[in-house]
């Protein structure tokens, strides 16, 4: 399932990556813009002014830059081993900045108990990302597990998009840092001790 999530975003990114290959924007630039998109959500959600709805929608929104600078990088042939590290990087801040924003809004809130999932499901998200990139640091390709980035954006906004947020925190707390398990599980299993 978690594969088909990310092949699916990959699909719909495909043909606006292509439009923005021929422009002169560059895959890196389309990054850096992602980011940006991402920061501005965060705000509107620290804000707490715009229905759950709206929040959800831009949560979709601010992630599918993490499919369209990969798209535009393949369709103008411009994939590179910088470009990698910049989207990887940005990406994590992203993640990042996002759940700032919905711990800030709850903190507002008083809902003590939310802003401690969102903690939790930001660490697990951040644990998610570095067991992968240590494991491929270690020449072990690792994208195993049950919660990558596509498929906790997808349910994250979910969450917003049907009122019910405090559960999605929950589905992303615990599934993140099962993943993380799975993979220190998996590359264990391919290095041995």
């Amino acid at each position: 399932m978690a594969d088909l999530a990310g092949k699916f975003v990959r699909f719909i990114a495909k043909y606006p990556g292509s439009l923005l290959a021929k422009t002169k924007i560059t895959p890196n630039q389309i990054t850096f813009f992602g980011f940006v998109v991402n920061c501005v959500v965060a705000y509107f959600i620290a804000q707490g002014q715009l229905s759950y709805f709206i929040v959800g929608i831009l949560i979709w929104t601010a992630g599918f830059f993490d499919a369209l600078d990969g798209s535009a990088a393949r369709a103008a042939g411009r994939s590179s081993i910088f470009g990698n590290f910049w989207d990887s990087v940005l990406d994590r801040y992203a993640d990042s900045v996002i759940y700032f924003g919905i711990l800030v809004h709850f903190l507002k809130l008083g809902k003590m108990e939310y802003a401690l999932l969102i903690v939790i499901a930001m660490a697990g998200s951040l644990m998610v990302s570095y067991t992968r990139a240590k494991a491929e640091s270690l020449n072990v390709k690792c994208e195993v597990g049950l919660m990558p980035r596509s498929v906790r954006i997808i349910i994250l906004g979910a969450g917003f998009c049907i009122g019910q947020v405090f559960w999605s925190a929950v589905i992303i707390a615990v599934l993140s840092h099962f993943t993380a398990a799975q993979r220190i599980f998996y590359v264990y299993k391919k290095l041995g001790r």
